[in-house]
């Protein structure tokens, strides 16, 4: 072992891999514990002071079948490792060695106290000397680095560690160092000194014909010529018989140089044609020296498609991307952009890509992974590395065909590389983890329509996600595109089109380039062009494009499941700004859970996006796509529209039971089959249900009234009380009447035009006359037959109920003698057993307390009318009518709570008039 830790000699820890695991603290070495536990320790070392997620630890000890105790078994282990570095360590502190970081473990150490990072040490001082011009020393510093190894990695572990990533990577690291030894030996004539690195590198890989071509020319070199030629017949009778094959080029080419005396100078490659058969591995560091003549080891790929013309906007986005870049430190610099289909991330990765890219001297790579392709067939990334292997150098047959043996060796090669790598169009972790450069010298950009949290908690990844851009930055890319066409265009003929692409960029990129194909045709009749396809997607599609609006979209959809495409097409049947999952399972006459389930779906492939907890919402150019595969696929939309109805409907009249624990409005009909209502345990979880709905409220009712659902139309507002919109006007009905319907009953608003020409300004205030409400119910009655008048009732009391929380009573009071006038006939007496009650506590607060008792006595009157034998009906009745008998200066107050007591026997229902 090569150096010290900073600790005091007697407690001073050194780590080995480079061999069997070992441990030393004080000069004495420790005992590591079940094999489990030695596996961890050896992953840790050999990511040398990278962090090691918890899926990887899992994936290590059990081989893809964990127990359900797996994590909690990885954090015990990692605890009794804890305790054996540090005795003294106090419980619960994480201590100086193990970390905890991005969701697993990391081990802090230097090249002072792990040999793995000594060894990389001496390999760079080498690398260094080689190009400083001193070869000799170079050789000197690559044979101490070569007599640290004292076997295969962890060799004590296997068959684990002769499979797993983590260790063949640093197989393919020695290898590499073994062979650029050899190539500056020979270069120095310094054969002898590697003689022996080289006779144990090719007994541990006995079928690498990098490393015996050099040990061949090494031999030759130090005069072991007839050794040499023995050892390649040796050699070449071996591959005949184990493999059927004959020696490669290198081989080849080595032995020619033997037979031609020329074996002191270059790689064994530089004789045949192919010199891309030569070694691979990291090139010297920037600044170190002159640059050697362009080979593999100095291949330089540049792979970055080409940028978009004209790129403007994501000014947050690209401030991100760029901090991300200049953040120093060890870990890998990974950002994850995420978006809806068209949003612009791999126009915006590109574009950043090109910017730092001569931060990145060593080259970029490029891949489209497919993960949302138009055949749903996303790239293998076997075959991804197989192209970066190939840009970087690597000759071909020295690419393993293993995925995980394959990663290993793409991260060895970019090993203290500066490469930028872009994985654009990514499905999911599995796809990306084996493209993951191991060093922080290097950056990732991946794009994905899924939000990639898996990348972020097991990598470290920042995410980025992306939103339609603002309207000027939609607008000033648009006028970007058509400049050279239209350079008279101005914002404000460019704006309405930019609003109808719904600011999306793959939108906006296609109708700008349409404006800027056909000058002769009017940015306006344009416009009328895409707004005649209303709820059509057919304005946003080219017959010269493979990408279009419409493609696109369909490349997540082919992802669906059945439950989740059924749900995605109904989406366009809900009018709200935003829905829940509830209202969703409802609507597809489905399950809730089930319903859960496929939204995480849609929203996992980016058709829906998360607006807020359980609120979702999507774009409405995807609406429109979702609209078109209705119509193609959906039979029972009509039975869908009605079962979102009774989801709200039901819903409502739910939230107004609990906040109105006093009489019940009239009851609602049955829940059609498969609507599961909201439940709603109290009133603050029915007026949080309130706040959040209002808007989806009013939309619900204007579609209903414009499908001619007058029921469903007017109950959101009569069942929701104060919480329903007033739109009023100088020639419209009374304000207190919701907008909805006004829609659903346009022949009672063409009668109620003529009385209403003096109606006040639209505003709560204005509802004060009595008169015009029974004159506007009278229309209502005329042209329906239903319970209009007693939902206008309520409409009227409730607004009186909010003026009263208000304190102001005289308002209140004219609201609420307004209900009482429309149920003046024989309706159903709950309404009027509340309304009386109301007024009564109002004449109280306006300090009217004969006339608060006259309503009270008819409130008690209209209780005793509810349905025989509904004792808990008429007890919540009666309550509510007492209420304002509440005050002890009323002396029925008290008769009346005695009489009321009596109802819990069920027996005097109706006796407990007699009290007023």
């Amino acid at each position: 072992m090569t150096g010290l830790s900073r600790e005091s000699a007697d407690q001073a820890v050194q780590f080995s891999v480079l061999g069997p695991v070992r441990v030393w603290r004080g000069g004495g070495e420790l005992l590591l514990g079940p094999k489990q536990q030695r596996l961890i320790l050896a992953v840790l070392l050999a990511r040398a002071g990278r962090p090691v997620s918890m899926h990887e630890f899992i994936d290590l000890l059990w081989d893809g079948d964990p127990p359900s105790s797996a994590t909690n078994a990885v954090h015990r282990y990692v605890g009794a490792l804890r305790r054996l570095l540090e005795p003294d360590l106090p419980a619960r502190s994480p201590g100086r060695w193990l970390a905890r970081q991005a969701g697993g473990y990391l081990l802090r150490a230097d090249a002072g106290c792990l040999d793995l990072l000594n060894f990389r040490s001496l390999v760079d001082q080498a690398r260094q000397a080689d190009a400083a011009g001193d070869p000799t020393g170079a050789v000197e510093l690559f044979t101490t680095a070569l007599g640290l190894w004292q076997g295969r990695c962890a060799a004590d572990l296997e068959p684990v560690s002769a499979s797993h990533p983590a260790f063949v990577m640093l197989e393919h690291e020695y290898v590499s160092v073994a062979c650029a030894a050899a190539d500056t030996a020979l270069r120095c004539r310094r054969a002898e000194a590697v003689l022996l690195p080289l006779r144990q590198a090719v007994e541990r890989h006995p079928l690498d014909e990098a490393l015996l071509a050099r040990l061949l020319l090494a031999l030759a070199s130090n005069g072991k010529q007839a050794e040499a030629l023995a050892l390649y017949e040796e050699i070449r009778q071996r591959l005949a018989g184990q493999l059927s094959l004959d020696p490669g080029a290198e081989l080849r080419a080595a032995h020619e140089r033997i037979l031609l005396h020329r074996f002191d100078t270059g790689t064994p490659a530089e004789t045949e044609e192919d010199a891309g058969t030569a070694a691979y591995g990291p090139p010297a560091p920037a600044g170190s020296g002159p640059s050697p003549a362009p080979s593999v080891r100095t291949a330089r790929p540049a792979q970055l498609p080409p940028g978009l013309p004209g790129f403007t906007g994501r000014k947050d986005a690209l401030a991100q991307a760029r901090a991300l870049a200049a953040r120093g430190g060890g870990a890998l610099r990974l950002l994850a952009v995420d978006g809806i289909p068209g949003i612009g991330k791999t126009a915006l990765a590109v574009h950043f890509a090109h910017q730092v890219a001569r931060d990145f001297p060593d080259g970029q790579l490029y891949a489209d992974l497919r993960g949302f392709a138009p055949d749903g067939k996303p790239a293998d990334p076997t075959d991804i590395l197989q192209g970066f292997l190939d840009a970087l150098g690597v000759a071909p047959r020295r690419i393993p065909a293993a995925t995980g043996t394959r990663s290993a060796l793409y991260r060895s090669v970019l090993a203290d590389r500066r490469v930028l790598v872009v994985l654009d169009n990514a499905r999911d972790l599995a796809q990306i983890r084996p493209l993951l450069p191991g060093t922080g010298t290097c950056m990732v950009i991946v794009t994905s329509r899924s939000r990639l949290t898996a990348l972020a908690a097991a990598h470290g990844a920042h995410l980025l996600t992306l939103d339609v851009p603002s309207t000027a930055e939609a607008t000033t890319t648009f006028l970007e595109r058509v400049r050279t066409s239209r350079p008279d265009a101005t914002p404000e003929e460019i704006r309405p089109l930019v609003e109808r692409c719904g600011r999306l960029p793959l939108a906006v990129a296609i109708v700008a380039a349409r404006a800027a194909a056909y000058p002769e045709r009017t940015l306006q009749d344009i416009g009328l062009e895409l707004s005649a396809g209303d709820h059509s997607l057919d304005g946003f599609t080219d017959d010269n494009l493979d990408n279009d609006v419409r493609g696109v979209f369909s490349w997540s959809y082919r992802t669906l499941g059945p439950q989740a495409a059924h749900l995605f097409r109904l989406l366009p049947l809900h009018p709200g700004p935003d829905v829940t999952a509830a209202a969703l399972a409802s609507m597809a006459g489905i399950p809730p859970q089930e319903a859960v389930q496929a939204v995480g779906e849609l929203v996992r492939a980016r058709l829906l996006s998360v607006r807020a907890r359980d609120r979702y919402r999507a774009h409405d150019l995807i609406l429109a796509y979702a609209a078109e595969l209705a119509v193609q696929h959906e039979r029972d939309r009509p039975a869908a529209r009605s079962r979102m109805y009774g989801h709200h409907r039901q819903t409502t009249h739910t939230a107004n039971l609990v906040l109105r624990p006093g009489p019940r409005p009239a009851a609602h009909a049955a829940p059609l089959p498969s609507v599961t209502p909201e439940p709603l345990a109290d009133t603050a979880a029915a007026t949080a249900w309130y706040t959040r709905e209002g808007p989806v409220l009013r939309s619900v009712g204007e579609t209903a009234a414009a499908h001619g659902n007058s029921r469903t139309a007017w109950k959101p507002g009569s069942c929701g009380g104060a919480s329903s919109a007033w739109d009023g006007g100088t020639t419209g009905p009374p304000p207190c009447v919701p907008p909805w319907e006004r829609r659903a009953r346009p022949t009672t608003w063409r009668a109620w035009r003529g009385p209403a020409t003096a109606w006040p300004a639209p505003c709560a205030a204005s509802v004060t006359c009595p008169v015009r409400c029974a004159t506007w119910n009278t229309h209502v009655t005329a042209s329906d037959n239903w319970r209009a008048t007693t939902d206008l009732a309520h409409v009227l009391r409730n607004t009186g109920v909010v003026y009263n929380a208000q304190e102001d009573h005289a308002r209140a009071l004219r609201h609420m003698e307004s209900a009482l006038d429309l149920l003046s006939g024989p309706e159903p007496r709950h309404p009027k057993a509340a309304t009386p009650a109301d007024t009564a506590m109002t004449r109280v607060e306006l300090g009217g307390p004969e006339e608060s008792l006259r309503f009270a006595r008819t409130a008690v009157c209209s209780a005793t009318c509810v349905t025989p034998g509904d004792v808990a009906g008429a007890r919540r009745a009666r309550t509510d009518a007492l209420r304002g008998l509440a005050d002890p200066d009323v002396p029925l107050a008290a008769q009346a709570g005695e009489k009321l007591a009596r109802l819990d026997t069920g027996k005097e229902q109706r006796g407990a008039a007699s009290v007023i």
